[in-house]
């Protein structure tokens, strides 16, 4: 295994909670790397989850408060973006977050590396990329933050029927 293969820590997902992980780590003077299974850092929060849901619900507020105004109301103006127009705002917000985090990574000389991670033993992982090839990675210290998934307990109804 190359020196370019060991790292002092292995941080398994780029979500809020691996990247903070993996900020701390450098902050500490550690030589470290994130693995991310998807193509974009950011993990469910930046790309499903609360950006997404966040950046939509504002761009429907922006909409609703300048149709509301009584100065535009008065003028006889009003904005009517279809679905899609809102959806593309909330897009160019989850880009500029995937930007700002990749930036964070590289001005820390963090190592990037995309696939999905499975361990080999307990300080190593191997790294399986999109086309079948895998590479394996050693540390003294991996941190799994893959997020997490809602219990989905049997017999409790989630359609609300």
């Amino acid at each position: 295994m190359s020196d370019a293969e060991k790292y002092d820590v292995i941080v398994i997902g780029t979500g809020p909670g691996g990247e903070g992980a993996a900020m701390q780590a450098c902050k500490e003077g550690k030589h470290v790397a994130v693995v991310e299974r998807y193509l974009k850092i950011g993990g469910g929060c930046t790309h499903w989850g609360t950006i997404p849901s966040k950046a939509l619900r504002y761009a429907i507020y922006r909409m609703l408060e300048f149709n509301s105004s009584s100065i535009f109301r008065e003028a006889g103006m009003s904005a009517k973006f279809p679905f899609p127009k809102l959806r593309a705002s909330a897009a160019s917000v989850i880009s500029k977050q995937v930007d700002m985090r990749r930036n964070f990574y590289d001005r820390n000389d963090v190592d990037v590396h995309h696939g999905q991670a499975k361990f080999i033993d307990p300080y190593t992982i191997e790294v399986c990329e999109e086309y079948g090839a895998s590479r394996r990675f050693k540390a003294d210290n991996i941190v799994i933050a893959t997020g997490s998934r809602p219990a989905r307990p049997e017999g409790i109804d989630f359609t609300n029927s």
